[in-house]
């Protein structure tokens, strides 16, 4: 956890602090063999906000992504112009898990960064598949990238730094 931290507090404005007596914090915690966090500040609720690092989620490439989460980040693989890069295939993504597919609203995102396959926030090929290694829940469209899941990846790249600085005003 402690290095995944680095990578944002190194590499941008970001900083981790230990909570005092804030009412709104993020509390990692390990739920059984899930990760997860809300995408921002959960400001209805006034109480512990969740990140998830159960078992299976102890790769350096899984605590960025969900700290990304933490910090604001959508997936990749969900943007609003995902289409035209990658193609996903509804009939391999297991039941009730397809809303980790469903595409964001197109606000803001399409003028901070350029799609990016290699993106902390991308899932692999497999993500949620029904067989997984077998059916794939994405393919890139250009015909050479190979979509790797956070867990395959060593953390943030030049891509996914330069738009949490942009968010975040960093100087």
């Amino acid at each position: 956890i402690d290095d995944a931290i680095k990578q944002y507090e190194t590499n941008t404005c970001i900083r981790f602090v230990k909570r005092n007596k804030e009412q709104n914090y993020v509390k990692i915690i390990k739920d059984d063999r899930k990760c997860y966090s809300y995408v921002g500040l959960e400001k209805r609720v006034k109480q512990p906000q969740p990140l998830s690092l159960g078992g299976g989620c102890e790769f350096i490439g899984t605590v960025v992504h969900e700290l990304g989460h933490a910090i604001g980040l959508f997936h990749e693989h969900q943007r609003s112009d995902r289409d035209t890069y990658i193609t996903v295939y509804e009939q391999n993504v297991q039941a009730g898990r397809f809303h980790n597919f469903n595409k964001t609203k197109a606000i803001d995102e399409l003028k901070w960064a350029t799609y990016d396959y290699t993106s902390i926030m991308h899932y692999g090929e497999y993500a949620f598949s029904k067989q997984p290694k077998t059916l794939k829940t994405m393919e890139a469209k250009d015909g050479k990238t190979t979509l790797k899941e956070p867990y395959d990846k060593p953390g943030l790249n030049k891509n996914d730094i330069d738009l949490v600085k942009k968010l975040y005003k960093c100087k």
